[in-house]
């Protein structure tokens, strides 16, 4: 499916003007009105703009476990050799395990560089529970309890669902993953007897592209009321007294984003990053003012085969993976929250 040509702007420059929009308004009315508004004229329009952020990533969401399904099912049945899938998902987990050590070691070294908790106010960190969190449930995690080994071991033996039907209903990607691959590489044993399936299967992947499609079309405006309704509620007083700590965050992120990552695909994927970051652009600020990888899925996946060039093969296989065991933003926040709490 080839992505149309429309008139006017390109869905990258809609969203961005959307995001710019979107944090002016946004602040304006935490500055005038005072942040926290709930009633009055502005209090409509955050709890409406509220509203239509939820229904875009719901929509979006909605799309993923069908569309992971259909994706990668389609992309393992198209590889057609077994032995293919088994060297594509080898290099895959490897590069993931690369990227997240990179991410963690970015982080380490931009916090130990920048030292943004000398200084702080105890009082404003102890107001913001988002800092405290982490650092918490990276404890709960650790050796004390459990080995890593055990945690490992369990989270391998938990992606073999007992009920695939529950696995679809509740969204466990990791699980879905699982049963799809396994229930493709059975259906190209057997041949001929799954052609109807993968009829079916091929049909439902291109229905879920179709709606990724509608969705987009929709993604400016409601990025511009996301963004809006968020920073709304933003304290600027909070913001200034993490500032450091913030700043220290973006930075260790800035530099895995344009540093690190363009490095690892000149390098292993001989492709032009700024080609890659032109290409993805939409998908990137949807994940930005989104917050949400899993969120995102359905239109990174549309930008990189449509966009980018990349085989569909390809992409439909490593993408629902990677949103789903590759956080490598998460894995340098923790580094640095740890650091930063500690």
């Amino acid at each position: 499916m080839t992505e149309k040509k429309s008139k006017g702007l390109d869905l990258q420059w809609k969203i961005l003007i959307g995001i710019v929009a979107g944090i002016v308004l946004g602040i304006i009315v935490n500055q005038t009105v005072g942040p926290g508004v709930n009633t009055g004229f502005w209090g409509i329009v955050k709890t409406i703009f509220k509203y239509g952020g939820d229904i875009f990533i719901r929509l979006l969401r909605m799309l993923i476990v069908p569309l992971v399904f259909a994706s990668i099912f389609m992309a393992i049945v198209n590889l057609g050799d077994v032995r293919t899938l088994g060297r594509l998902g080898g290099r895959t987990v490897g590069f993931y395990m690369l990227t997240t050590a990179l991410a963690v070691l970015a982080g380490l070294i931009v916090v130990n560089v920048m030292n943004p908790g000398i200084g702080i106010d105890k009082e404003a960190l102890a107001s913001l529970n988002i800092t405290t969190e982490v650092p918490a449930k990276v404890s709960n995690q650790g050796v004390g309890d459990r080995s890593a080994f055990i945690i490992i071991v369990d989270t391998l033996v938990n992606m073999i669902p007992k009920n695939p039907v529950k696995a679809f209903a509740t969204g466990n990607i990791l699980q879905v993953i699982f049963f799809t691959i396994f229930l493709a590489i059975f259906a190209s044993m057997v041949g001929r007897d799954s052609d109807e399936l993968t009829k079916v299967i091929n049909g439902l992947d291109r229905i879920m592209q179709a709606g990724i499609m509608a969705i987009m079309e929709i993604a400016p405006y409601a990025i511009f009321m996301l963004v809006t309704a968020i920073f709304m509620d933003l304290g600027f007083a909070a913001l200034k007294a993490l500032g450091k700590y913030a700043i220290t965050v973006l930075l260790g992120l800035l530099i895995h984003a344009v540093i690190t990552l363009p490095l690892l695909v000149a390098i292993f994927g001989r492709y032009n990053p700024i080609k890659l970051f032109k290409a993805l652009s939409p998908a990137i600020m949807t994940a930005w003012s989104t917050a949400s990888s899993a969120a995102t899925l359905p239109m990174t996946m549309k930008n990189l085969e449509e966009r980018a060039g990349v085989d569909g093969k390809i992409g439909n296989f490593v993408l629902p993976l990677g949103a789903t065991i590759n956080m490598d933003g998460t894995a340098l926040y923790e580094s640095v929250a740890v650091i930063f709490i500690a």
